[in-house]
């Protein structure tokens, strides 16, 4: 999700911001993350876990941990989790067609997540949403039908994603980017530990695996791994304005 065919950094002084280049490179990042927070259909590995869940796992358990390398990433993670499960009430949201303004509260992993649905499907394959939608209404204090949900659905995508995900682009960006470098710097004791190169030239390298990774499926996983964190994540670490925190 963090790189830079989808955004650039603008830096200046007291922070930085995370800025998508078009409009639909926003929509393309706010499915990937839906992505990144939604269940699988199916288990796997044992679980039904969100990727996000998964790197939580692996923080509470971390098996290539020395040295306290997982420092980082369990601190990001936990600080994203965080931000993720805390309510909002977004006051005065206006929908005009069912001729409407109300007070919403709701989740911002919520309406990220319906946010991203409305971004990748047609109302015909957003039934559930509609009813999610219901929901957040009702618990606001605002009672609508089947019908009334279809209608907002626009509305309620252009206050929330294109005003509400714009707002907060910039600090998921850094919030997800964090984890990245935190992954980055939990693996690499392990990395050090597993290259070897061969006296070749140029020389050519070659990875040891742990004890338990011995599937052609986990070798290549392993291997692709500590590929990934041979360099550095390509978008460096950042702070957002803190005046695009303090909203929403």
């Amino acid at each position: 999700m963090v790189n830079f065919e989808i955004l650039q950094l603008s830096e200046g002084k007291g922070g930085s911001q995370a800025i998508f280049r078009t409009a639909v490179h926003q929509r393309l990042f706010n499915i990937i993350l839906v992505d990144f927070l939604s269940k699988p259909g199916r288990e796997f590995a044992g679980k039904r876990n969100s990727c996000l869940d998964a790197v939580d796992d692996v923080c509470e358990t971390p098996l290539f941990n020395q040295g306290n390398s997982v420092k980082s990433l369990r601190r990001a993670v936990k600080t994203f989790k965080r931000w993720l499960e805390r309510g909002i009430k977004v006051k005065k949201v206006w929908l005009p067609s069912i001729n409407l303004e109300a007070t919403v509260s709701i989740q911002r992993q919520q309406f990220i997540k319906i946010c991203g649905d409305i971004s990748k499907h047609n109302f015909s394959r957003l039934s559930r949403r509609v009813e999610d939608l219901k929901k957040v209404l009702s618990s606001s204090g605002v009672q609508i039908t089947d019908e009334d949900g279809l209608l907002v659905i626009e509305d309620f995508y252009e206050k929330f994603h294109t005003d509400l995900f714009t707002y907060h682009g910039s600090h998921i960006v850094e919030l997800l980017n964090d984890i990245r470098w935190g992954i980055h710097e939990y693996l690499q004791p392990e990395f050090r530990h597993s290259i070897k190169y061969d006296e070749s030239n140029p020389p050519m390298y070659s990875y040891t695996y742990p004890t338990g990774v011995d599937t052609k499926f986990a070798k290549n996983c392993y291997w692709a791994l500590m590929n990934e964190v041979r360099a550095k994540p390509y978008v460096k670490q950042f702070k957002t304005y803190s005046v695009l925190k303090k909203r929403y």
